[in-house]
C-alpha cells in the first residue's frame, strides 16, 4: 500500500540529524477505518508500450464512472529532459482513445515548434487565404526566403494589391522577376507547387498519405531547437515507411477525429474513414480539431489549490504534470512513468570532467563529490515520497525495462 512505500521511502530519506520527513511517516498500524490505497508496479518494454498500458488503465477507470477525467494524473519528474519528452507517448495515447488531457509544468508535445508548421501547413492547404498560416510558413518552410526577401512580398500588399491574401501576394511574387531572384523564385514556387498538388489530391488521396506526404517533404527536415526538438529523428525516412513520434500523434489525432462524428459535417462524417479519399471538408473538420486540441492541452486557467481543488474549466481532463508542480495537490488517481535510474530518481550530473580529474588526486575533492552526490540522492527520495503520497485511491507505477 502507499502507506508502507512512503515510509520506506521516507526512512531512505532522513537520517539521526534529519526529522524533515520523520513527522510525515504514516503510523505503520492505521486505524481500521483509514482508507488502504494499494500500489500497482509493472514493468513495460520501452516508452511505447509504458504509454498503451498507461492510457488503458485510465480509460478502463473513468469508463467505471466512479471519477472525472480531472480527478486522474500523470506525475513525471519533469516534462523535458533535454531534447527527450517523457511523457509525449502518453499524450499521443491518450488522444488516440479520445481522453483529454492538460499539461503543467511544462509545455505538451502538441505545443512544439514542428506540430505548430505542421498545424500551419495543414491550415493553408485547408484555407489558402489564412494569413497567420501563410506568414508562418512563408518565414519557416519556403527555401531562400530571407527576411529582405520576405519583406519585399509583403511589401505587394501595402502597394498595389492591397485586396490579395498573403498567399496570392506570395503567388504574384513567384512570378515577378524583378522583385525577387531566381533561388528565392525557385523555393517561392516549389512550396506553392506543393500546396496545390495537396489540394488537387483531394478525392483520390486519402488524408493519412496526405499527412506523410507532409512530414516527408517538409516537417521531418525542419530543426528546432534543445527546448522543442523530438528525439530521434531522422531527416531521410521514406514517405511510407516514417518513424516519427509527433507523426505518431498526428495519426492518432486523426483517429480520435474519426471517432468523434459530432467535430464532423454530414458530408465529412459520411466520407470519413481511413480507407476513404480526403475531402476538404474533411480536412477542414481535421484543422479545426487539431487547433482544438492545441489550445486545450495549454494550461491558462489558475492551478488547483487546497481551497479550490476543481477548476471548472478542466474538470473533463487528466491532469499531466510534474513532481513539483503537483506538490500539496491531491489526485483519486495517480500514474507515475519512466521509474528508471537516471529519469526517476534523476542522475546526479553535478561533477565536471575537470572535477573528476581532480578528485584522482585530491581526496578532498573525491569526499565533496561523494557529498553532493548523497545530497541530491535524497532531494531525489523525496521528489519520490511527494509523488507517491499524492494519490488517493490508487497509485500506479511504471518501471521501463530499457533506458528511452
Amino acid at each position: 500500500s502507499i502507506v508502507d512505500l512512503s515510509n520506506i521511502v521516507a526512512l531512505d530519506t532522513v537520517d539521526e540529524k534529519d526529522t524533515q520527513l520523520r513527522r510525515l511517516l504514516t503510523p505503520s498500524t492505521a486505524l481500521d477505518t483509514a482508507p488502504v490505497v494499494p500500489v500497482t508496479v509493472w514493468n513495460t518494454r520501452d516508452i511505447r508500450d509504458e504509454a498503451a498500458t498507461i492510457s488503458s488503465r485510465i480509460k478502463a477507470i473513468l469508463d467505471k464512472g466512479d471519477c472525472l477525467a480531472s480527478d486522474i494524473a500523470v506525475i513525471s519528474r519533469c516534462l523535458n529532459f533535454g531534447s527527450y519528452k517523457p511523457t509525449g507517448a502518453i499524450e499521443t495515447e491518450l488522444l488516440r482513445k479520445g481522453i483529454p488531457f492538460v499539461v503543467r509544468g511544462g509545455h505538451s508535445a502538441l505545443k512544439s515548434k514542428r506540430m505548430q508548421l505542421f498545424m500551419a501547413l495543414v491550415r493553408i492547404i485547408a484555407n489558402p487565404d489564412d494569413d497567420i498560416a501563410a506568414e508562418y510558413c512563408l518565414d519557416e518552410l519556403v527555401q531562400n526566403i530571407g527576411p529582405v526577401n520576405s519583406k519585399k512580398i509583403r511589401g505587394l500588399g501595402k502597394d498595389k494589391v492591397r485586396q490579395l491574401s498573403l498567399f496570392e501576394q506570395m503567388t504574384h511574387a513567384s512570378t515577378n522577376t524583378s522583385l525577387l531572384t531566381k533561388s528565392a523564385r525557385t523555393g517561392l514556387q516549389a512550396f506553392l507547387g506543393d500546396v496545390e498538388k495537396w489540394q488537387q489530391l483531394m478525392g483520390d488521396k486519402t488524408l493519412e498519405w496526405i499527412i506523410k506526404d507532409i512530414f516527408a517533404q517538409y516537417i521531418l527536415k525542419v530543426e528546432e531547437g534543445d527546448e522543442d526538438k523530438d528525439k530521434d529523428v531522422g531527416t531521410s525516412a521514406k514517405k511510407g515507411d516514417i518513424e516519427d513520434p509527433l507523426l505518431d500523434m498526428v495519426l492518432a489525432i486523426l483517429d480520435s477525429l474519426y471517432q468523434t462524428p459530432e467535430l464532423l459535417s454530414a458530408t465529412a462524417s459520411a466520407e470519413a474513414g481511413n480507407d476513404s479519399p480526403c475531402t476538404m471538408e474533411l480536412l477542414q473538420a481535421y484543422s479545426s480539431h487539431l487547433c482544438l486540441l492545441s489550445t486545450a492541452a495549454e494550461d491558462k486557467g489558475k492551478l488547483k489549490t487546497a481551497k479550490d481543488q476543481k477548476p471548472a474549466k478542466y474538470e473533463g481532463a487528466v491532469v499531466i504534470t510534474t513532481v513539483h508542480q503537483a506538490k500539496g495537490l491531491e489526485w483519486q488517481h495517480v500514474f507515475l512513468n519512466h521509474f528508471i535510474e537516471n529519469m526517476f530518481p534523476m542522475g546526479y550530473r553535478g561533477v565536471s570532467k575537470a572535477d573528476k580529474l581532480r578528485a584522482m588526486t585530491d581526496p578532498v575533492v573525491g569526499v565533496q563529490i561523494a557529498r553532493a552526490s548523497a545530497l541530491h540522492y535524497r532531494e531525489e527520495s523525496r521528489l519520490g515520497y511527494v509523488a507517491i503520497t499524492r494519490a488517493k485511491v490508487g497509485l500506479y507505477i511504471s518501471v521501463l525495462d530499457t533506458y528511452p
